[in-house]
């Protein structure tokens, strides 16, 4: 499986993330959603890969570099469509992503996903994600699940 970084401007890029947005807009009420809109993603602080098939943008994934108490990465946008799902692209975004994370040296990740989510939240848990509370600037919604991974040499 092939990724390729992405930009604003990438092709499929705005349509994926309405994608996203209307999904989660579905799921979860508006204040407890904190997307990434697409004006933020060339920040140097940020890395998004995706993934084409047939000249069609499927899949994406991204981190934000942030400061709490101490340098950490904040997973965004992991996001795979229906029609591609199945196919072991989600863990391979992932995989790709900790490793990037790795060579920036950065020792956590971070990331808040939804309850209704129970397949990305599985993901997670097999890659040695554990539940935690909120952080930087989320507040704890009913729906909110936190999730944090310490890097070490001997992950992933």
């Amino acid at each position: 499986m092939q990724f390729v970084q992405l930009h604003s401007q990438s092709a499929g890029l705005a349509e994926l993330f309405e994608e996203i947005d209307l999904l989660m807009n579905s799921l979860y009420p508006a204040e407890a959603n904190d997307l990434v809109p697409i004006s933020e993603i060339d920040s140097p602080q940020t890395y998004i890969i995706g993934h084409y098939d047939n000249g069609e943008l499927v899949a994406c994934g991204s981190f934000v570099l942030k400061e709490d108490i101490g340098v950490y990465a904040e997973l965004k946008r992991i996001y795979v469509k229906p029609s591609q799902r199945g196919k072991g692209m989600a863990k391979a975004i992932l995989e790709h992503l900790i490793m990037q994370t790795k060579r920036k040296k950065v020792r956590e990740i971070k990331l808040e996903t939804g309850d209704q989510q129970t397949a990305a939240i599985k993901l997670y848990e097999s890659f040695g994600f554990r539940h935690c509370g909120a952080f930087g600037q989320y507040n704890a919604e009913p729906s909110s699940v936190f999730m944090q991974l310490a890097l070490d040499d001997g992950q992933q």
